[in-house]
């Protein structure tokens, strides 16, 4: 239970900041706007952020050892004692130009790379106490999501792919939308939170 309610505060906040960090985001190859930066330094920023105003989690860390592996994890949330990982993923399909990225699918989806569906499997067999969940920092154009995706329909397709390659339960457990970023490109979007439940 307490798992369940920190993924969904966490999806929350993040949703939350990411247009506080927008508004000054500033990168030096790509137009301006926190949807361009690559996942490790938005991960970093969000954390940096979270652990700068009030939340629900006393400890926040990034790249935190996994018990029985050399293996990251990308966010550890402690709460009311209980350690939890997440595995977190760019959900980004359109380049910094507005032209498709076309490795973005396989990034979300594969089951033979380091996507989130394969993140799953690898929360799932960890040893951390608790078995976590994933989140998503999906983003998308204002003037026309990619016809085929949004974010419900990619978080439900996340959750069938996982059942489907591992056999595993995952639980869509909240979209959290954001709008109004200043990217051209990246102007709006969600913070998907799914929770790993057997």
């Amino acid at each position: 239970m307490i798992t369940t309610a920190v993924l969904d505060q966490f999806a929350r906040d993040v949703s939350d900041v990411v247009p506080q960090i927008d508004a000054t985001a500033e990168h030096q190859r790509w137009q301006p706007g926190i949807g361009a930066f690559d996942e490790e330094e938005q991960v970093r920023r969000l954390v940096e952020r979270l652990g700068q105003q009030s939340t629900c989690y006393e400890v926040t860390e990034t790249e935190v050892p996994y018990p029985n592996s050399e293996q990251r994890c990308d966010i550890l949330l402690e709460s009311e004692g209980s350690q939890i990982p997440v595995e977190a993923k760019l959900l980004r399909f359109y380049r910094d130009n507005g032209d498709i990225e076309p490795a973005a699918y396989t990034t979300v989806y594969s089951p033979f790379s380091n996507s989130l569906v394969a993140d799953a499997k690898k929360l799932a067999d960890s040893e951390f106490e608790t078995e976590g969940g994933l989140l998503g920092l999906y983003y998308e154009p204002a003037d026309g999501a990619f016809p085929l995706m949004d974010a419900t329909k990619l978080a439900e397709k996340v959750v069938r792919d996982v059942e489907y390659w591992y056999n595993l339960t995952l639980k869509t457990q909240t979209i959290a939308e954001f709008t109004g970023l200043r990217h051209p490109v990246h102007q709006q979007g969600a913070a998907i939170a799914w929770e790993l439940t057997g």
